[in-house]
């Protein structure tokens, strides 16, 4: 195979690359959606905070599965490089970052309505997360960090943050970890096919 045939042969990969992990994106999009929905549930609902959790140390599970299965469809005979398993879990994260923040934006913006922080203030004036904080010695030190505003003070003025800013911080989180996470899956999910001369 000579180099421009090398070349067209990546750019063919990469594409079915891209256009998997498009799709794939969609599924984890919404596996992220559900596990943001759990978190808000969660403010008022503590039990369902053991599922948020599990659904968030899931999102690497799901999106190595996702690579896996597209290594499948590949085919069995052909080698499947770290780089393409990296570039698939990248490219699936990244997508799926779009739909979360998606699902972010709407939400905080037209159906929030201060929901997320009346529950960080309500959990935080309890009496006895209270006492804890300010024991641990927690309270003072955001208070000190924070020139002089308490951590109820803190929550009140991320209210004014804004659902666009909320959907940008998903994505730079994502963008954050996503490499990473794909790291791991590249190195789980590469495979050399070696061909033996009869």
């Amino acid at each position: 195979m000579n180099k421009d045939e090398q070349i067209r042969q990546r750019q063919a990969n990469f594409r079915q690359t891209n256009a998997y992990a498009m799709q794939n994106g969609v599924i984890l999009g919404l596996w992220s959606i559900v596990c943001q929905a759990c978190f808000v549930i969660s403010l008022s609902q503590p039990i369902v905070s053991n599922i948020y959790i599990l659904m968030l140390l899931g999102i690497p599970v799901v999106t190595w599965f996702l690579t896996w299965r597209f290594r499948r469809i590949v085919g069995l005979d052909v080698s499947f490089p770290f780089s393409r398993g990296f570039m698939h879990a990248f490219l699936t994260l990244l997508y799926a970052a779009v739909w979360a923040a998606i699902a972010a934006f709407v939400y905080m913006y037209f159906f929030d309505k201060g929901y997320v922080f009346d529950c960080f203030v309500n959990n935080i004036s309890q009496p006895e997360t209270m006492k804890a904080l300010k024991e641990s010695g927690l309270w003072q030190q955001i208070t000190e960090a924070y020139d002089g505003q308490t951590p109820i003070d803190i929550i009140n003025a991320l209210r004014s943050f804004g659902a666009a800013n909320w959907a940008a911080a998903i994505i730079y989180t994502y963008m954050l970890v996503s490499p990473i996470i794909s790291i791991f899956i590249g190195l789980f999910t590469m495979r050399r096919v070696h061909y033996h001369a009869k």
